[in-house]
C-alpha cells in the first residue's frame, strides 16, 4: 500500500490531475449506468404511455359528443310531516315531547332493536338529529333526541 502512495506522490501534478479526472469520469459513468439510466427508461416509457392514452382519449370525444346529455334526476323522496305520536308502538313508547322554534326534544323508551327504526323514521320526515343520548331505564332504554327541523333553518 505504501508503494502505491509513494508512486502517486512521485508522479507529475499534471499526470495526477489527469488520473483524478479519469477516475471521476468512470465513477460518474458507473453511477449513471446503474442508477439514472433505468429511471430515464422508466420516464420515457411513462411518457410514451401518456401520449398513447391522450390519443385514445381524443379519439373517444367525437363519439361522446354525439350522445345527448340528459341529467339523471335524483329520486325525490316525499317527506312525511313530523308527529311525535308516530313514535308510539312497535317497541317504542313516547315519554316526553317538548317543541321549540328550531325543532324540539323527544324522549322515548324503546327496546334495543327498535332504536335503528327510530332514526330511519326521523330520516323519512323533515327532521335531523342534532344530539342524542341513550340510558338504561328499567327493562327498556331511554332515548333522548334533540331534533332540528330542516325548514326551521
Amino acid at each position: 500500500m505504501d508503494t502505491l502512495l509513494e508512486r502517486w506522490c512521485e508522479n507529475r501534478p499534471s499526470h495526477r490531475v489527469l488520473c483524478w479526472c479519469l477516475s471521476i469520469l468512470f465513477a460518474g459513468l458507473a453511477a449513471w449506468s446503474m442508477l439514472l439510466r433505468p429511471v430515464d427508461r422508466l420516464c420515457a416509457e411513462l411518457q410514451r404511455q401518456l401520449m398513447q392514452d391522450a390519443g385514445a382519449n381524443a379519439s373517444l370525444w367525437p363519439v361522446a359528443s354525439k350522445i345527448p346529455f340528459s341529467p339523471a334526476s335524483p329520486k325525490v323522496q316525499e317527506m312525511q310531516p313530523f308527529s311525535p305520536l308516530d313514535f308510539q308502538g312497535d317497541g317504542m313508547k313516547l315519554v316526553h315531547w317538548k317543541p321549540s322554534q328550531r325543532g324540539g326534544e323527544l324522549t322515548l323508551d324503546a327496546e334495543w332493536p327498535a332504536i335503528p327504526t327510530i332514526f330511519s323514521l326521523l330520516a323519512q320526515r323533515d327532521v335531523q338529529v342534532a344530539a342524542f343520548a341513550i340510558a338504561p331505564q328499567d327493562a327498556l332504554l331511554r332515548l333522548r333526541l334533540e331534533l332540528e327541523s330542516d325548514h326551521a333553518k
